[in-house]
């Protein structure tokens, strides 16, 4: 609970401010240790915004107190002393009962795998996967910390994508929004040329002025309908597995094909790099990295590379089999299970992924814009076209 207090210190001067505390006799007891003597405490209340917020944890927040846990870990402090310490931090109310909670799991003799699952926490199964594989190597800190540099990895992939996206939107926005303004208080100032002379118009400028007039008059419905539009866009959106099929079928265009395929093959390379750095045997590693590919087709691909090499296939030979990477992928595996480095080529073959799909997301986004506004041009062209056919053919002028 926070309280909100005011009190004289022990110079005299007036102070206030903010503590954080069970109860109202705990608060000025604290203030009181403190040398303050109170005159008003009230509980503070937090407003809508802010108790939306202290609701449910960010993934930025999430990540930051992974971050803080595995430093502690690698600096040697104890488990239970780690998990404490963070149930006792100022970090995000659900962060620190789910990190209470572990250190009550693990008092109790339980695994800390085990508590970290039970806790609920929206960590990738990777993560999982890693922390039981180091507390079965006695390398817990060292697997964790690959764990959370993959975890940052795809949320930097996707944090890259929509920001990539703000600029083309905005641009695609405001060439709707302009188009818009056109028809709804531009094109309908043209309509009493229709009623009077519409037979005399070409259908071009009968097609677009009798448009502009009814979306003019039927802009509340419009309104509605394009709200509706959203809400179920929105809906549909987080509904499994629509953002899966999406992605399907964007990877079979042109330019935005090959930057998904790429960026999903990195993230499978730089997963199967974190697993096998953190002891987990191939198989599963194969397994779980596939798992973390959203194109199905990729995914279908890799699931097949895994059971070849269940089957005694060496894994480059695998990868070439079912046509998994480019040729600079299958040397790059070949020379890293022939010199016993795997993890680290796969790290290094994620980043070569990581390079050139950021390359082909700059030129994707150099071929939107000009698109973009050839688009929107053309569109404003045709109206202003139509209109002037309109008053042209009305007044005879002749062309």
């Amino acid at each position: 609970m926070l309280f909100r207090y005011e009190a004289i210190d022990p110079s005299g001067n007036k102070v206030s401010g903010s503590l954080d505390a069970p109860g109202e006799r705990e608060a000025a007891r604290l203030l009181a240790g403190q040398g303050l003597t109170v005159f008003a405490l009230r509980e503070q209340k937090p407003g809508l915004l802010s108790s939306r917020r202290r609701r449910r944890a960010s993934t930025r927040e999430l990540q930051l107190v992974l971050q803080e846990f595995t430093t502690l870990l690698e600096s040697g402090v104890a488990l239970v002393i780690a998990l404490s310490s963070l149930a006792k931090s100022s970090h995000h109310p659900q962060l620190t009962a789910a990190f209470a909670d572990m250190e009550r799991a693990v008092r109790r003799g339980e695994s800390f795998s085990a508590a970290l699952r039970q806790s609920q926490l929206p960590v990738p199964e990777y993560v999982h996967q890693l922390v039981h594989a180091g507390e079965a190597t006695g390398r817990l800190a060292e697997s964790l910390r690959s764990g959370v540099e993959q975890f940052e990895y795809d949320q930097r992939v996707s944090a890259e994508l929509r920001s990539a996206l703000v600029y083309p939107t905005v641009l695609v926005g405001s060439g709707i929004a302009a188009v818009a303004i056109i028809f709804l208080w531009v094109v309908p100032r043209f309509g009493g040329l229709l009623t009077q002379h519409g037979d005399r118009m070409p259908a071009l400028s009968r097609w677009t002025i009798g448009t502009g007039v009814w979306l003019s008059e039927h802009a509340w419905w419009v309104g509605l309908a394009l709200l509706a539009a959203v809400v179920a866009l929105r809906t549909l959106w987080r509904q499994p597995g629509v953002r899966d099929l999406f992605a399907e079928r964007a990877a079979a265009l042109p330019v935005l094909g090959d930057w998904l395929v790429e960026a999903e093959v990195g993230r499978w390379s730089s997963t199967l790099s974190a697993l096998l750095a953190g002891r987990v045997e191939l198989i599963r590693a194969l397994g779980l990295a596939a798992g973390s590919v959203r194109l199905a087709f990729l995914r279908n691909r890799l699931a097949q590379v895994a059971k070849a090499v269940k089957g005694g296939s060496t894994l480059s030979a695998a990868l070439r089999e079912h046509r998994a990477l480019n040729p600079t992928g299958y040397d790059l595996v070949a020379v890293g299970e022939a010199s016993g480095e795997l993890p680290k080529l796969l790290a290094a073959l994620a980043r070569l992924y990581e390079t050139t799909g950021r390359d082909r997301m700059k030129r994707a986004l150099q071929l939107i814009e000009p698109l973009a506004i050839i688009v929107i041009g053309a569109v404003i062209g045709v109206i202003v076209t139509a209109i002037i056919l309109a008053i042209t053919s009305v007044n005879d002028v002749p062309l």
